[in-house]
């Protein structure tokens, strides 16, 4: 459960690297990294298939109509 825990702490900093332009914010996990990043400023198209038509292929029985 806690590696669980550790991947949800992240997702802000994956949310900001997908939707924004942010430029050179710092990074840090005293496990693995110490970099700086850049926000890709993906478009609405390419998010929606990474957050939703990602997950209905991932998550078995994933109520489509929950996303309309």
């Amino acid at each position: 459960m806690g590696k669980i825990v550790g991947i949800r702490d992240e997702f802000p900093t994956y949310f900001r690297v997908l939707e924004s332009n942010d430029e050179y914010f710092p990074y840090y996990k005293k496990y693995h990294a110490f970099w700086s990043m850049y926000g890709l400023n993906l478009p609405d198209e390419v998010l929606k298939k990474v957050y939703y038509e990602n997950a209905l292929n991932l998550i078995p029985g994933l109520d489509r109509t929950l996303f309309e």
